[in-house]
């Protein structure tokens, strides 16, 4: 049996940017362990979806440290390893290549796809983007095929649309709501990026439902919807959410509802137990409740956190969710959770492409959306939603009117 000071059960971005710093906090030589069910070191998975997915990226340009790294500063890291059971009272983890005791565990096992179990859902050619080997794998089918179905609405779903429209496949889109990035954007955003992407020759079919997957020879060819419709596809890709890996985890005491429960110090319920990324549902304290984001920057946040937090610096959480997307030259930038916002404020011209947008509740900044603005709108978006201080509408749309001058005057 193996025993190790720091264990790192999941090779994902917490993990990573754990490890990262973990050394810069100084650890020796052989106290940290990542154990990881993935072939590969961590990496960054926003490329998956764009510069990856398009062949402006390889492998190595996307790993979150270097080989040398892990081996440089002693730490282990156990590849396709999968590790079965987990006791957390004698603080062991069994898996078919050994047992490995800790004395402090962060759980980073992330999140896994969901798939269509609707007939013809076996079929080759159709996909799902979680890794590296599912971005490897859609390049690959891309450079064979001509038409494309992506089934989703959300960022996920419209990066790769855009990626595989820029490989110069037919694209058409069809998602279940009325429109695109439904509810985290409005109708005036949706309608605006759908027009972009309509201009990009991507094609929309919103509303719908998948019934069922065509083939031919074991391939699939068709996608047909429940109105009846049939989209030919040499090629899908289903970006339809992911459910959090805590399967192995139920036998024991630790807290489990849509991911495993942990406190403003992303600590569960056992002792020297953490969770960070998507697989922990957190308190987040700039919102007052219990939350889960599958974004990169949250990952890479908690990581770095629960790192410092098994090190003995035991300090709160307090982070602004954020997101980014860059679809084809646009690229814009998201922060908070606008679940539950009283009013929208514009700044900018939606219709143009230069546009930010803020959600208030309760007179207090929730969320904005940046694109193609000033970068004071950017670099203060984050700042007045930790602040939580009262921001007034009619301010915040009078472009005349820094923002800027509002934070100085509060």
């Amino acid at each position: 049996m193996a025993d190790y000071r720091y264990m790192i059960l999941g090779g994902g971005i917490a993990a990573g940017y754990a490890a990262r710093e973990f050394v810069k906090q100084g650890i020796a030589a052989g106290e940290v362990c990542i154990i990881s069910a993935d072939n590969s070191l961590p990496y960054d998975r926003p490329s998956l979806s764009k510069s990856y997915l398009i062949g402006k990226k390889e492998k190595n340009d996307i790993l979150i440290n270097s080989p040398e790294f892990y081996k440089n500063n002693g730490i282990q890291v156990l590849l396709e390893t999968v590790v079965g059971r987990v006791d957390t009272d004698q603080k062991l983890l069994y898996s078919e290549n050994g047992t490995f005791g800790y004395e402090k565990l962060l759980i980073a096992t992330g999140a896994r796809v969901r798939k269509f179990r609707t007939p013809g859902a076996d079929l080759a050619g159709i996909h799902y983007l979680r890794r590296l080997s599912n971005s490897q794998a859609i390049r690959e089918a891309a450079v064979q095929g001509k038409q494309a179905v992506v089934i989703g609405g959300s960022f996920i779903g419209m990066e790769v649309a855009a990626s595989l429209r820029m490989r110069g496949l037919e694209v058409t889109q069809v998602f279940m709501e009325p429109r695109i990035w439904e509810p985290q954007f409005t109708p005036e955003m949706s309608e605006f990026f759908e027009g972009y992407f309509r201009d990009k020759g991507v094609n929309f079919v919103p509303g719908e439902l998948v019934a069922a997957f065509e083939g031919e020879s074991g391939h699939v060819n068709a996608v047909v919807l429940e109105s009846g419709k049939r989209l030919p596809a040499e090629l899908v890709v289903a970006g339809i959410g992911v459910i959090p890996n805590t399967e192995i985890f139920a036998n024991t005491p630790l807290i489990i509802n849509n991911g495993i429960l942990v406190n403003q110090y992303l600590e569960t319920n056992v002792p020297d137990v953490f969770a960070a990324g998507d697989v922990a549902r957190y308190h987040d304290v700039i919102f007052n409740s219990e939350q889960r984001f599958e974004h990169w920057d949250n990952a890479a946040a908690q990581g770095s956190h629960t790192a410092r937090g098994m090190l003995g610096q035991r300090e709160t959480f307090k982070h602004v969710p954020y997101f980014f997307s860059d679809i084809f030259d646009l690229s814009y930038e998201y922060w908070g959770n606008n679940t539950g916002a009283e009013a929208v404020v514009y700044r900018g011209d939606v219709n143009d492409g230069k546009f930010s947008t803020w959600w208030l509740k309760g007179g207090r900044l929730i969320a904005a959306f940046v694109m193609n603005r000033p970068d004071e709108e950017r670099d203060l978006a984050e700042q007045l939603i930790m602040s939580k201080d009262q921001v007034s509408k009619g301010f915040l749309a009078d472009e005349q009117h820094p923002i800027r001058k509002e934070i100085a005057g509060n």
